[in-house]
């Protein structure tokens, strides 16, 4: 072989090896580094503030969020209202993702990360799909859970990879652990209608002759609510009215329900509807149906094992809304008006637009669409008109109790510069008080014994007397 042959040989095998080391079926371990460095946002923060929509995808469904005139609606439940704060802790898991590890890896390598959608065998990744003016502009593949290698257990990242980034795999860490697919979870389930104030209530019964209906009305939502067509011995418990004044504050629903559900569910001859304004002039029908009772229950009651007591139902109701009419002008102030009647016209002035823009709002997400709500939120509208009234107390009149009048002196009736009238004791006190005092008996001692008579001591005469003493208890009577 010549030299020339041999050099050509050469050439040849350098080419050979130059295109096998840069093709795509070589592992990409062989590279040195992948596109993100550590500390990178794993995605960038001007494209999570212009996404649109996105998609959240598992093995368990998939679910659907878009914007909707600058409300994020879920269009797997027609378009209904999404929540707020699930939105928002997608995206700022998004902007808080940052890459704490890159490990250099190929597609041939995705199935050991859990991060291959189309793999048979292992689990698949959840997907997060972010798209712009209805492009796709990237997915975040979210593959296995990192474990922890210091010592504890827990998890120390989960590894990722992005549709347009091949490069390799990251470490974030972010867990993404809240994420689901069931769209019952991504709805708004704040139920608010008349959230500004009610100010009348109409409740009937359309299906049930024996109800009578019964009217509450108040002039301002600052005053208690009052039954209507009172009789003359009657008056209103407005203890029992006042949970009526907000009866849907703070209410939310446990589940939308479709119109097969609802017709097979709904109780219907137990119907009550109510028709509310309130102090925006707002009107809204409601109407209220009881659920069926289950089979269950019924099993349970028609038992009549006395040993077991009856449980009490656990009645839920199906609701719907529908707006009748917006919000209205405030009527014109009438002649001096006073300070509280301006500001609250001006209120009313001024928040016009946005009341309007709520109400609209509230038609998208409410009308023709059923509400499952327990009894706790909106039991008082099932109540009968007489549990509103009670018999009319009589007014008693006020007890008074009278003093005596106290004696004043007239002025100008004592003498001038005379002294103030003297404090006179009771006679009594004239009387001298007995003297105590203290006696003490007197103490007899015995008398001293005579001596015989003695002689002096020559014998001659009498012995000299001897010098009597005195008597102790003579001298303490002298005493």
């Amino acid at each position: 072989m010549s030299r020339l042959h041999l050099l050509i040989l050469w050439v040849l095998a350098l080419g050979a090896g130059i295109y096998y080391f840069n093709s795509k079926d070589v592992p990409d371990s062989i590279n040195t580094k992948a596109d993100l460095d550590i500390g990178s946002n794993l995605v960038p923060g001007d494209l999570v503030e212009t996404v649109d929509s996105f998609t959240v995808k598992s093995d368990d469904g998939e679910v659907t969020l878009k914007k909707l005139e600058k409300e994020w609606v879920v269009a797997d439940k027609a378009d209904f209202p999404a929540s707020n704060d699930s939105v928002s802790r997608v995206f700022d898991a998004l902007r808080n993702a940052k890459v704490a590890q890159s490990v250099v890896a190929s597609d041939e390598y995705y199935d050991r990360f859990e991060l291959d959608p189309e793999t048979g065998d292992g689990e698949k990744p959840t997907v997060i799909t972010l798209r712009k003016n209805g492009k796709e502009t990237t997915s975040v593949y979210l593959g296995k859970t990192r474990e922890s290698t210091g010592g504890t257990s827990g998890s120390a990242g989960r590894f990722v990879r992005l549709s347009n980034d091949d490069s390799g795999v990251y470490v974030v860490q972010e867990g993404f652990g809240f994420l689901n697919t069931n769209s019952e979870n991504w709805i708004n389930k704040a139920l608010t209608p008349l959230e500004e104030g009610v100010v009348k209530m109409e409740v009937s019964a359309p299906n049930d002759d024996t109800f009578k209906p019964w009217v509450v009305s108040r002039a301002t939502v600052q005053d208690d609510l009052i039954i209507e067509g009172l009789e003359e011995k009657e008056e209103t418990k407005t203890n029992e009215t006042a949970t009526l004044k907000n009866i849907f504050a703070g209410a939310t629903f446990m589940e939308l329900v479709s119109e097969e559900d609802y017709k097979e569910r709904a109780n219907e001859k137990a119907t009550r509807q109510l028709k509310a304004t309130d102090s925006a002039g707002s009107t809204f029908l409601i109407t209220v149906t009881p659920e069926k009772e289950k089979e269950e229950e019924k099993e349970d009651k028609d038992s009549g094992d006395p040993a077991k007591p009856a449980a009490a139902p656990s009645v839920n109701y199906l609701v719907s809304i529908e707006i009748l009419n917006g919000p209205t002008k405030p009527e014109p102030l009438g002649e001096n008006p006073s300070v509280q009647e301006k500001a609250v016209y001006a209120e009313r002035v001024n928040n016009l637009a946005d009341v309007s823009a709520s109400v609209n709002r509230m038609r998208r997400a409410y009308e023709g669409r059923y509400f499952l709500v327990s009894k706790a939120s909106i039991g008082s509208l099932t109540k009968n008109r007489g549990e509103f009234i009670q018999p009319k107390k009589e007014k008693k009149k006020p007890v008074t109790v009278a003093t005596p009048p106290i004696a004043v002196p007239t002025p100008g009736t004592n003498k001038p510069n005379s002294p103030p009238p003297l404090i006179t004791r009771p006679k009594d006190g004239d009387k001298e008080k007995p003297k105590i005092e203290a006696v003490t008996p007197p103490i007899q001692v015995p008398p001293i014994p005579k001596k015989p008579e003695a002689k002096d001591e020559l014998g001659i005469g009498d012995a000299p007397d001897p010098v009597e003493k005195p008597k102790v208890g003579e001298d303490q009577e002298k005493e």
